[in-house]
């Protein structure tokens, strides 16, 4: 059985994309200590739930060339 799930994931991801380090939901209050501490526990939810790297959407920079 799995603690996490695609909410929970959702939920860490926009607390780490606003640089909050805390959150109440439910009445339960959890409360970071890092950023690195959030990055590692995101890398956790990811690997558990399969959003590893094949999931990604890839970037694509463009590169220009003048002739």
């Amino acid at each position: 059985m799995t603690i996490y799930t695609a909410e929970r994931y959702q939920t860490l991801c926009m607390m780490i994309a606003k640089g909050v380090t805390s959150l109440e939901v439910n009445g339960e209050k959890v409360v970071y200590r890092s950023l690195a501490e959030m990055l590692r526990i995101k890398g956790l939810m990811e690997a558990e739930l399969g959003l590893g790297a094949a999931q990604r959407p890839r970037q694509h920079y463009p590169a220009y060339r003048k002739e």
